[in-house]
């Protein structure tokens, strides 16, 4: 809302505008007060503030908002609450900033790559130092997917070679797993997409630039194929022996 209670300033509009290459308003209340169309992401630890309101009209409100599920708004504020204040408050999520809660997983875990779903697609955030990254800017870089059966789960692995030395290239590594809905859905989105974004992030897990790689229709339909492989590998496991995470840092650790 930028009406009411009291209308938000135009140099925090301009700044918005700024940031994201344009806003868009329109009319959310009987009386005409007017909100800006945004995505609103969630500070985990104002998850469990968070209150449903059923009333008769949530679902047309949320069938009417389908769409931009599928075309999101260019704006982007990350909402945390203030406890203090009882309210919630918004700050500007700058494009290519990580989100709270990967660049929290990113600070515990160290040096990696993870894929995440983004605006343009999915993207492998690929988190290095500095000096790494900087010899990284106009090298090649080599893709190969490949599934890995270990005794708990089995992984399916992106490797990415860059070429910023012929003799030891730097190697990332991702790793997906199909009995996540999330990382399903990632795979999906993969397994139809033209090409593979590397955005690399350095010590202070700043953004640093993006490769784009081409990703082939050879590439989607082995992937297709690893995936449910992948599933009924799982399947196969007992209940109780299934163990994605296990089975990530036992490959990690031995190879």
């Amino acid at each position: 809302m930028v009406d009411r209670p009291y209308p938000v300033e135009t140099a925090w509009l301009r700044q918005v505008e700024n940031s994201f290459g344009g806003y868009q308003l329109v009319p959310i209340s009987v009386t005409g007060e007017r909100g800006i169309v945004c995505r609103m992401q969630i500070d985990p630890d104002g998850i469990s503030y968070r209150i449903k309101h059923p009333f008769e009209k949530s679902y047309l409100i949320k069938e009417a908002l389908k769409p931009l599920l599928d075309q999101p708004p260019k704006p982007s504020f990350l909402m945390h609450w203030d406890s203090a204040k009882k309210l919630w408050r918004s700050q500007i999520q700058h494009p290519n900033e990580l989100p709270i809660e990967i660049r929290s997983l990113l600070e515990k875990t160290g040096y990696g790559c993870m894929a995440v779903e983004a605006d343009i697609g999915v993207v492998h955030v690929c988190h290095a130092s500095d000096v790494d990254i900087t010899g990284f800017k106009d090298t090649q870089v080599a893709s190969h997917w490949q599934l890995i059966k270990m005794p708990t789960a089995p992984l399916i692995r992106l490797e990415l070679v860059i070429v910023d030395n012929p003799v030891n290239p730097f190697r990332f590594e991702s790793f997906l797993n199909v009995a996540e809905e999330d990382q399903t859905k990632i795979l999906a989105e993969l397994a139809n997409q033209e090409s593979l974004y590397i955005a690399f992030y350095g010590d202070d897990l700043s953004y640093r630039f993006t490769k784009t790689i081409h990703h082939d229709f050879q590439q989607w339909q082995l992937l297709d194929e690893l995936t449910e492989e992948a599933r009924c590998y799982w399947e196969s496991i007992p209940q109780e022996e299934r163990d994605f995470d296990r089975a990530r840092m036992t490959f990690i650790r031995n190879y």
